[in-house]
């Protein structure tokens, strides 16, 4: 109700008339703006006025002033991490374009060169975008430039010239269309495309540091208004400076250790992971003063919670999320341990649904997590629970299927629009006639003319014009930025765009961090310094941790996340779900035993010990079925003799991408029901995950062959197959998944692939079947290093270990089938006949 404040409940009136134009930041008495009714007013009728927001002044602490010492120590530590992972990420592409002839680097991928280019136009509050390619109809060769890939743009070397730097936002087989800051001389020439890096990732986490000087309390002050009174500063920094920053205390010195070695076997105490605040001050947070709020959020903490009439119906949660949710909307930090499949993107969608939808707190809301896969994943789940989720982000990077919940889709569908693109026009036209000015400004200076004076008022009069029109297009995009935010329930973005500079019409004291284990300290405090004042952070610290390429900076601390320290604190409050929903039984038993100790119970089965129906295997040839019981497993190893390669420091198995590419076509021939998309394919090593992508989307042959056993319409799924890195997939689930692991050697090194985390990843992706395909020798034996003549015995880590347990208990549950003669030919080859019978 627009006009309206919500106070405990009731709907009280604000007059409109006050003369004072006072705004309340997150006022908990009003209510949400996206459960109004928000109507859209004809031009003539807009008579808002809406407040400037500038960013503050930077400062930085002086000694004496509060934190001054946890700021100086904490700066110490991360700044220089940071300065050594910068340096190798750089150093890698410079060796790499030092090193490497121009051949080897278009035969990897790395590079492509004679490349023709034009402008295509600037997108609507975008930046202006070029398509490259070698020709009309001219195929580009395989290469590694993929949608959001950053490009560094030159004639012929951009180690020898200042390159241009850009990034993809869409391909074609015969395009690579790339968006620049500003546009330059593109359509005379040929050009080169090297897949760079980006600096923005650094800049963004230096700058979240340095915001640990503001105080987001003093900017927030009515008297720190800056005139005219209608500015408003950006809030920066966090409230939770005291719980983020304890540990840098010179009173409480802290060494940083991770929670756990990444090797450590047995899983943490139960009471490390689970606890009440042992915070000394009071912990509210951002909805302390709502007593509503805080009368749920302290009854349904209970183990035994008190139901009153007039609470919201929890449906679908089972009584370790609603703790859970109890803690993250009760208390101003909290953690959430959740072990694969236990419902944490759930946990997470119904905490916002209920601050929303039901309590229809004003506060904004920001969802984030480090990947663009998972807050997709977020994105769509918040969409099918009612609740409006705004995702931002880089266009590219985004599935398609969720446009229309885009910043980009909500800009181009708002009335201004139309008003917009006038505007652009104008300053096109505008611009055009300042250039040609100019020219003649120019020509006249040579010559001495007489009309030198009047062309001079006429620029400066057009240059007036042109700052009008830069002002009116920004207060039309700031209006329609306003009007966007407010119809959403909640932002969606990673940690890294988090920072964007369209998100600074909004404050966001509610943070929900997902993800957490996976992003480094930096990465994680980027959406934390918008003014945070109440965060919860989502995680598992048994799964993958964050990717460090400095062996100096992880040894150092780079690589332990902010959820993990403070999980290992201990003071922050902290709860573990327990409960998984995601697989068969008989998937996440091992993971259950190898990684949890047991504490992961299955939420699959029923009291009678039925297995829910969705969650039963699919049809397939190597699922074989039980004569005596009638039942066919869920998880099986294929096991054979193809031999790994090396290639590009990455590793290759071509048998077992064969094998692979197999066992899907036999799984969308069995199985009608089926689609591509419920099929994910993952591997540890990037090489393998390209090759598997050719084999399944481009190859003459097999699509030669795919066409010959599946038929043209069936055919059509394979594009939607994901075929992911393990790392890509952590967060992710699918009915079924094919694991390649890929090491097949006769000394049993499985170097890389020797990681916990990475195999418990590998896992505890699939709901209703696991195909593992590798070695069973070659992990029996699981070496972590190479043994070399003359020297001590390869060492065996503890996740060389972990694939060595997995290894037996696949053998002793008769889990292993093995491949050789006909049968591995027909997988090989793609004769059908040895997989004719029916399951």
């Amino acid at each position: 109700m627009p006009g309206h404040r919500r106070d405990r409940g009731r709907i009280a009136s604000i007059s409109p008339d006050s003369s004072t134009h006072i705004v309340l930041r997150s006022d908990w008495r009003l209510r949400a703006t996206s459960r109004t009714n928000r109507t859209q007013l004809p031009d003539g009728q807009r008579h808002r006025r809406y407040i400037r927001r500038v960013s503050p002044p930077h400062i930085q602490v002086q000694q004496g002033e509060p934190f001054f010492e946890e700021i100086q120590a904490y700066n110490k530590h991360f700044l220089s991490l940071l300065e050594l992972e910068q340096t190798e990420d750089e150093a890698v592409l410079r060796e790499r374009l030092s090193t490497w002839s121009l051949f080897r680097l278009q035969e990897e991928g790395y590079t492509i060169t004679g490349l023709s280019a034009f402008w295509m136009g600037a997108p609507k509050f975008g930046r202006p975008v070029a398509s490259f390619s070698l020709g009309p109809g001219i195929d580009l060769p395989e290469h590694r430039f993929e949608n959001g890939t950053q490009v560094l743009v030159s004639r012929f070397d951009p180690l020898q010239e200042p390159p241009l730097r850009g990034s993809i936002i869409s391909k074609t087989a015969s395009q690579l269309r790339i968006a620049f800051e500003e546009k330059f001389e593109v359509e005379d020439g040929c050009w080169r495309l090297d897949v760079g890096r980006s600096n923005i990732v650094f800049i963004r986490m230096r700058e979240a540091i340095s915001r640990f000087s503001q105080d987001p309390e003093a900017l927030e002050d009515p008297t720190h208004l800056i005139s005219p009174p209608n500015n408003q500063f950006v809030l920066h920094g966090t409230h939770l400076r005291d719980v983020l920053l304890r540990s840098f205390s010179p009173d409480r010195p802290s060494l940083h250790a991770p929670l756990q070695r990444p090797d450590e076997v047995r899983y943490v105490p139960r009471g490390r992971l689970e606890h009440d605040s042992r915070e000394v001050r009071e912990h509210g947070g951002a909805f302390k003063e709502d007593m509503h709020i805080q009368s749920w959020a302290r009854r349904y903490s209970r183990i035994n919670p008190i139901v009153i009439d007039g609470d919201p119906v929890l449906e679908g949660l089972n009584a370790t999320q609603i703790r859970a949710i109890a803690m993250m909307i009760g208390e101003r930090i909290s953690l959430v341990q959740g072990p694969p499949g236990t419902g944490k993107t759930k946990t997470i969608i119904e905490a916002v649904k209920l601050l929303k939808v039901h309590f229809e707190v004003h506060h904004p809301v920001l969802v984030c997590t480090y990947t663009n896969v998972a807050v997709d994943n977020l994105v769509e789940g918040f969409a099918a629970a009612d609740v409006k989720p705004l995702r931002v982000g880089f266009g590219a990077k985004i599935k398609s299927s969720l446009h229309e919940y885009t910043l980009d889709a909500k800009l181009e569908a708002h009335p201004l629009r139309v008003k917009v693109e006038q505007l652009l026009k104008d300053q096109e036209n505008v611009e055009r006639k300042l250039g040609a000015l100019e020219d003649k400004i120019v020509a006249a200076e040579k010559s001495s003319s007489e009309k030198l004076g009047r062309m001079r008022t006429a620029f400066t009069v057009l240059e007036r014009q042109l700052l009008a029109l830069r002002a009116k297009l920004y207060a039309l995009h700031q209006e329609m930025l306003n009007d966007i935010t407010a119809a959403a329930d909640v932002i969606c973005t990673t940690c890294i765009t988090s920072a964007s500079a369209a998100l600074n019409i909004l404050d966001f004291p509610v943070v929900f961090l997902d993800e957490a284990s996976m992003s480094t300290e930096p990465a994680s405090l980027i959406p934390l310094m918008r003014g945070s004042r109440h965060v919860a952070l989502i995680g598992d610290h048994k799964q993958l941790p964050p990717v460090i390429a400095s062996r100096e900076a992880q040894l150092n601390g780079l690589g332990i996340s902010l959820f993990e320290r403070l999980t290992e604190e201990g003071v922050v409050p902290s709860i573990m779900l327990d409960v998984q929903y995601r697989m068969h039984p008989s998937i996440s038993r091992f993971p259950s035993l190898e990684f949890y100790d047991f504490a992961l119970q299955d939420g699959t089965v029923d009291a009678a010990g039925n297995i829910h129906p969705m969650l039963l295997p699919p049809l397939s040839s190597h699922l074989e079925q039980d004569v005596l019981t009638g039942h066919r497993p869920s998880v099986v190893f294929i096991d054979h003799g193809g031999a790994e390669t090396s290639k590009d420091r990455s590793t290759v198995n071509w048998n077992e991408a064969h094998i692979v590419c197999s066992i899907v076509e036999d799984l969308l021939l069995q199985n009608e029901n089926l689609l591509g998309a419920n099929i994910g394919v993952i591997a540890p090593y990037a090489a393998q995950i390209s090759l598997l992508n050719r084999l399944l989307n481009t190859d003459a042959k097999y699509r030669k062959r795919f066409a010959s056993t599946l038929g043209d319409h069936r055919m059509m799924q394979l594009s939607s197959i994901e075929v992911k890195t393990v790392d890509g997939f952590e967060g992710r689930e699918k009915d079924v998944i094919i694991f390649s692991t890929v090491r097949n050697n006769a000394s049993g090194y499985i170097g890389f692939l020797a990681d916990r985390r990475r195999l418990n990843v590998g896992l505890t992706r699939a709901k209703r079947g696991l195909f593992v395909v590798g070695s069973i020798s070659t992990l029996k034996a699981g070496k972590m290093a190479k043994e070399r003549t003359g020297e001590s015995p390869a060492r065996v880590g503890k996740g060389a270990e972990a694939w060595r347990r997995y290894a037996k208990y696949v053998v002793d549950e008769k889990m292993v089938v093995t491949l050789c003669g006909d049968r591995l030919r027909g997988m090989l080859y793609g004769d059908r006949a040895p997989r004719a019978r029916s399951n």
